[in-house]
Formats: structure tokens, sequence, C-alpha cells
């Protein structure tokens, strides 16, 4: 425990020295900011000098940012990991008390902690769609592990920090994922699910239909998915490591 307690402190003396990771602890406020008041003054000018109405994709635009929020954290747990395998501390955790597996675990379950406490406080007090307390539930496993997945995909496929910002700037690309499966109707959008992604979207909409048991086996896939993707990522920085 104390080990972790070191890491821990270490980690927000890092973030305060740092502008680009501070930036990434400030960036999802930012973004619940325009998330709570843009969207709807959007909607209001859209509907005035264009009729369009804005709030019909609400669903989507939550789910969007529920997964920005997770991308964000997930990329700077991933770039302090680049950081620290470039100076060799990863080896060096490794035969301290903390262990490697000591150390993965605390930068796993930390990106984990920082998208939980994020991603609630988008969903219960910034999603412009009043989402229930059981939708906040279902959502917030899946939307969690999104950070440690991407955190790993950076560590496991970046050489480096300059690699790294290149592979985070096309993991933003899967919020495509979220919009095909909005726009597609047919059965045949579940073959999207072998993103992890497709099925936050998918609980978020099962939710506001108003389905509970369809919501709760969505949720049961989706997490299966996840924990999948977890474990995938993580052999791909194991042996990148060994």
């Amino acid at each position: 425990m104390i080990p972790a307690l070191r890491l821990l402190r270490s980690d927000m003396k890092l973030v305060g020295r740092d502008s680009m990771l501070f930036f990434y602890l400030l960036a999802p406020l930012l973004l619940m900011s325009a998330l709570k008041f843009g969207v709807p003054a959007a909607n209001e000018v859209l509907a005035i000098y264009f009729h369009f109405n804005l709030s019909e994709y609400y669903g989507l635009i939550t789910a969007v940012a529920l997964l920005l929020v997770s991308l964000i954290l997930g990329c700077m747990c991933g770039f302090m990991m680049l950081d620290e395998r470039d100076d060799h501390l990863i080896q060096y955790y490794a035969v301290t008390p903390l262990s490697r597996s000591g150390y993965l675990i605390c930068r796993l379950i930390t990106a984990v902690v920082l998208s939980i406490i994020y991603d609630a406080i988008l969903l219960l007090l910034a999603a412009p769609e009043s989402v229930t307390t059981s939708q906040v539930l279902y959502l917030l496993p899946m939307a969690a592990l999104e950070a440690p997945i991407i955190a790993l995909f950076l560590v496991a496929f970046a050489a480096n920090k300059v690699e790294g910002l290149a592979l985070s700037k096309g993991a933003s690309l899967i919020v495509a994922i979220l919009a095909a499966a909005w726009f597609i109707h047919s059965p045949l959008k579940y073959g999207l699910g072998i993103f992890p992604p497709f099925w936050i979207y998918e609980v978020l909409h099962s939710g506001y239909e108003g389905r509970p048991w369809k919501t709760l086996l969505l949720t049961l896939i989706g997490v299966g998915v996840h924990l999948l993707a977890v474990y995938v990522m993580l052999r791909k920085f194991l042996q990148r490591q060994d």
C-alpha cells in the first residue's frame, strides 16, 4: 500500500509540473461545460434559424462526450506510462517493493477511478438529456474501462511519446463507431459489437427506450467485451516489455 501511495504522490507532482498532463485533467471539465451550456444554446439557435431539432441527437452527443472523457483520461495515463518506459522507470519499479504488477495495477486503477468520477459528473450534472440512476450504474463500468484500454493501447503500440501522440489522434476516430451505431437501424449494426464503444451507445439508447432487461443484457455483454479488450491490450503491453 505504501509504495502505491508514493507512486500516487509522485504522479500528483508530475501532473502539477507538466502542463500537458494538467490540461488532460482539465479538459473533461471544459467538455462538460460545453455539454451543459453549449449544446442547449446551440439547440435553440438551430431551431430558430434553421428549424433543426438538435435534441433528437442528445443521446448520441452524450455517448460521444462520455467516450471522449475516457479517451482523454486514458491518453493521460498512457503518456505517463510512455514517459516512464522511456526513462526506464518501469524496469526500476519491477525490482522495488511495488513490483511491475503493482505498478500496472496502480496505473490502471488510477485510470478507472478518474473515469468513474468524471463520467459520473458528466452523466448526472452535464448530460443535455436527463439520465436515470440505473443508466448511470449500467454505463459507468464500461465507460471506466475505456480509459485503461486506451492507455494500454498507447504503450503497447507506441515506441515513444511522439508515436503515442499520433496514435491518440487515431484513437479519437473511435467516436465514428457511435455515429455508425446511431445511423444504422438494421441488426447489421451489431457487427460493430467487436468495438467496445459500441456497447456504451447501445446501453444508453436502450435505457432511453425504457427496456430494463434488454439494457441489463447489453450491459453484461458490453462489460465482457471491455474486459476482453483490456486483457488483449495487457498481453500486447507485456509482450512488448519482455
